[in-house]
């Protein structure tokens, strides 16, 4: 380990030092900020006639557990040295003598996001949206690094720097490694922006860095100077939603939903799906079941939807009292990204945001297909999977359902007879999984409802 050479040039004797020299490469020009990791200089390279910024980090402080070898700082610097995105600094040399790291790194020129906000007189939707999947392709980054993930931990406000068009996440003092053992590794953050599970001292996940994301969103919004869309708002409360689990399941995910929010403002509102009917075949073809999957995956992505009834169907009372983690909020049924609102009739109001979709279960009530295709932008029909059902099923299809306004659904994983109804109907029919729980979101549910909207041309505006 060698001592790091500094060189102090003086006038004279009697004068105060003129400038500090590190390693015979750097001018110190001045102090940028200092804060519990150490101190940050701004430095010039006397060759390259260039900035950078050098942070000088106490080793009494850089002695940390970082992951499940617990080598410390020195080992964390250099694997962050090998970090490659537009929205990180780079970092150039680490060194090191007897009582300090220093970090030499990319300069970054621009403001940081508190400071943008505060010259602002209001902040578009669009930026904000823009930011958002801007900052969640870093975080996408940096969670999918091998072999361990980074979890960022500390995203604030004053760590966002906007460089021209790319923001860039700085200070990573207390990043940290992800192994998936469970371990707590390091609980730093920012009241205000820091997971509740963080601040519990309870084990930390990637989910951590999306409550934090969804709190800069939140943010944002908050200066904007109008009321967001829904959709924004849904996609800011399912990101900082208590239980990690609740929240998107990847920073991959926030991003989607994002896309899909950025992409809803550029169309007129005469183009967007707001009534869905889903309808069954017969008495537990699954329609109901649907209903629920549907509009639990459409909230997760961040696409305001709500469930409803039709027609004195009592099913979401039912719900409700055999599932005591149904809560009722102002007459809407809630529980984790399921959303339902029962049929209360006429003389009753209850607030639904102008751009959200009302996906409607009609049951096995065939005879309601009038209605709901008059009243709906796209149809969901439910198909038996018995085989003495199948033709009276597709009979009924043909009568009813449209194929240009019609999804055909066979339910319960049945791959045999969605073939079935496929040769019958001369057209497309998907297969819904085996599912248990209509109210959780599977990987194999979410990749079902993307072909499906993917498929439906004029409705991709829905892609997941």
């Amino acid at each position: 380990m060698r001592e790091m050479r500094i060189c102090y040039v003086m006038k004279g004797a009697d004068h105060a030092i003129e400038e500090l020299i590190l390693f015979g490469k750097y001018r110190v020009i001045s102090t940028l900020g200092s804060g519990t990791f150490g101190t940050v200089y701004l430095a010039e390279h006397l060759s390259l006639k260039v900035y950078r910024a050098i942070k000088c980090i106490p080793k009494d402080t850089a002695h940390r557990p970082s992951f499940s070898q617990e080598e410390g700082i020195l080992t964390e610097a250099h694997l962050l040295k090998d970090l490659n995105h537009p929205g990180i600094p780079l970092i150039y040399d680490i060194d090191e003598d007897s009582d300090f790291i220093y970090m030499i790194e990319e300069y970054i020129s621009g403001e940081s996001l508190d400071t943008f906000v505060l010259h602002q007189e209001n902040i578009s939707q669009e930026l904000i949206l823009k930011l958002g999947i801007q900052l969640c392709d870093i975080l996408d980054y940096l969670h999918n690094l091998a072999p361990y993930p980074i979890l960022y931990q500390d995203l604030k406000p004053e760590h966002i720097i906007l460089c021209g068009k790319q923001p860039k996440l700085i200070d990573f003092g207390v990043a940290s490694f992800f192994t998936g053992s469970g371990k707590n590794f390091q609980l730093y953050g920012t009241d205000g922006f820091v997971a509740p599970e963080a601040l519990y001292g309870l084990p930390v996940t990637p989910a951590a860095d999306i409550y934090s994301m969804g709190k800069i969103l939140a943010f944002l919004a908050e200066n904007a100077g109008f009321k967001c869309s829904s959709q924004l708002q849904s996609i800011i409360v399912h990101a900082t939603a208590e239980a990690p689990q609740e929240r998107f399941s990847s920073a991959a995910d926030l991003k989607s939903a994002l896309i899909c929010a950025e992409a809803a403002i550029s169309r007129p509102s005469s183009h967007l799906i707001r009534n869905i009917a889903v309808i069954g075949s017969r008495p537990g073809a699954g329609a109901t079941h649907f209903s629920v999957a549907l509009v639990s995956a459409l909230n997760k992505k961040g696409l305001p939807a709500l469930y409803q009834p039709v027609k004195g169907n009592d099913t979401l009372t039912a719900m409700a009292a055999s599932n005591r983690h149904i809560k009722e909020q102002n007459g809407i049924f809630c529980y984790g990204h399921f959303q339902g609102m029962p049929d209360y009739g006429p003389g009753v109001d209850v607030a639904i945001a102008p751009d959200c979709c009302l996906v409607r279960d009609y049951g096995s009530s065939v005879n309601n297909g009038a209605e709901a295709l008059e009243a709906a932008d796209l149809i969901f029909f439910v198909l038996s999977g018995s085989d003495w059902d199948m033709v009276s099923a597709a009979d009924c299809a043909r009568k009813f359902f449209p194929p240009e306004q019609t999804v055909f659904i066979c339910n319960h994983g049945n791959k045999a007879a969605s073939k079935k109804y496929a040769q019958l109907l001369s057209k497309k029919v998907y297969c819904f999984p085996h599912d248990m729980d209509p109210y959780r979101c599977t990987a194999e549910k979410e990749r079902l409802f993307s072909s499906i909207f993917h498929w439906k041309g004029g409705m991709h505006y829905f892609s997941f």
